[in-house]
C-alpha cells in the first residue's frame, strides 16, 4: 500500500511544481468532452492555473470554427456544459481516424502524441445466433462510419475473413447504437464507452461480448499544426502544456478517481457508469509501429471515400515527436 500510495503522491505532485507562467493567452484545447478518452487533458487543464480552455470539438477546428458534423453527432447534448469553439483550436484531441480525415484537406495537421488507448469491444444479441466474429455475417450492425468504431469493426470482420459488404452498417450515433441494441432493431453494435458497457450491462444474458485479439485499440491523441508549431511562442506554450500532460497521465494510471470527477459534469455519466466503463489505457507517448497503423488504416478510409490512399511518405510528414522529446525531458 505504501508504494502504491507514494507513486500516487509523486505523481499528483508532479503536476504542481511546473512552472505556469508560460504564455501570455490561455490555449484552446478542443475534444469530444463527451467522451472519456479526454480525462487527462481537462486534468492538465486544472494543473495550468487557468492557462487552458478546454472546448467542445475536433481536429476540424484547428481549421475551421464550425464544428464537424461527426462531432456534433456524438456531443450535441454537451453544449451547455462545453460550449463550441469561438477561436480557431490550438490544440485538438482526436482519434486517429479523425486526424486522417481531416489533413486530406489540410496536410499541414500534426500528431503530437497518443494520450489514451480506447479498448473496443462489439456487443451483440445472443438470441440472433451470434457467438463468434464470424457469426456477424449478413447482421445489421450499429455503428459510426469513417470512425476508430467502425475501424474496429472493420477488424473484428476481417479476423472472420469477413467485409462490411458481409453485413448491414446501420449508422447511428452512440447512445442511438446502444439505444437500438437495447431494443433488438440492430443484432450487434461496435461503439466507444459507456455505450457499449451499458448495453452489455442492459441486456444481461442476452449479451454476448465479441473482444478479439487482433491488437486494435483507439489512439486517441492530441494534434496542432505545422503553423503553431512555426510560432516561437506558441510552441513553447504547448511543450508547457504537453509537459502538465504527460503528468497528469501518470496521475491517472497511479489513481484515477480525481480525474473521473473532473469529466463527470461534463459527460453527465453517473460515477457509477464511469468507473464501470473505464476500458483505457493512459500512455502519453508516441506509439509504437504509428505510420504502419497510419498506412493501414489510409487505405480503409480512402477506399469508403472513393480517393487514392496518401504515400507512406505522406503519411510520416503528420507525425512529430519533437513536442513530446522536449516535454519529456522536463518530466521525469
Amino acid at each position: 500500500m505504501r508504494g502504491r500510495m507514494g507513486k500516487l503522491i509523486s505523481a499528483v505532485a508532479a503536476l504542481v511544481v511546473l512552472p505556469t507562467a508560460v504564455w501570455a493567452e490561455p490555449l484552446r484545447v478542443v475534444g469530444n468532452v463527451k467522451v472519456m478518452e479526454i480525462a487527462p487533458l481537462v486534468l492538465a487543464s486544472e494543473a495550468s492555473g487557468g492557462q487552458v480552455e478546454i472546448a467542445l470539438g475536433g481536429v476540424p477546428n484547428l481549421w475551421d470554427l464550425q464544428l464537424a458534423s461527426l462531432t456534433v453527432a456524438v456531443a450535441a447534448d454537451v453544449s451547455k456544459s462545453a460550449p463550441p469553439s469561438t477561436k480557431l483550436a490550438d490544440l485538438a484531441a482526436n482519434a486517429e481516424t479523425q486526424l486522417l480525415r481531416a489533413t486530406v484537406a489540410h496536410p499541414d495537421g500534426r500528431y503530437l502524441l497518443t494520450v489514451t488507448e480506447g479498448l473496443y469491444r462489439v456487443v451483440a444479441r445472443r438470441s440472433r445466433g451470434i457467438a463468434t466474429e464470424a457469426d456477424l455475417k449478413g447482421k445489421r450492425i450499429g455503428t459510426y462510419p469513417g470512425t476508430s468504431a467502425a475501424f474496429y469493426l472493420h477488424k473484428t470482420l476481417q479476423r472472420a475473413n469477413l467485409t462490411e459488404k458481409d453485413v448491414t452498417i446501420v449508422t447511428l450515433s452512440p447512445q442511438a447504437s446502444e439505444d437500438a441494441l437495447i431494443a433488438g432493431s440492430i443484432d450487434a453494435m461496435s461503439m466507444w464507452e459507456p455505450h457499449s458497457e451499458r448495453a452489455l450491462r442492459t441486456l444481461g444474458d442476452e449479451a454476448v461480448l465479441i473482444a478479439p485479439p487482433h491488437g486494435y485499440s483507439e489512439i486517441y491523441s492530441l494534434h496542432t499544426t505545422q503553423a503553431a508549431l512555426d510560432n516561437p511562442q506558441k510552441r513553447a506554450a504547448i511543450v508547457a502544456y504537453v509537459r502538465y500532460l504527460l503528468s497528469a497521465c501518470r496521475a491517472i494510471s497511479a489513481d484515477p478517481s480525481h480525474a473521473q470527477k473532473l469529466i463527470q459534469p461534463l459527460n453527465g455519466y453517473s460515477p457509477d457508469q464511469i468507473t464501470q466503463s473505464w476500458h483505457y489505457r493512459f500512455p502519453c507517448e508516441i506509439t509504437p509501429n504509428l505510420l504502419d497503423k497510419f498506412v493501414e488504416e489510409e487505405a480503409w478510409l480512402a477506399a469508403q471515400d472513393g480517393r487514392a490512399p496518401r504515400t507512406r511518405a505522406q503519411l510520416a510528414r503528420l507525425i512529430d515527436t519533437s513536442v513530446y522529446d522536449e516535454a519529456r525531458r522536463a518530466v521525469k
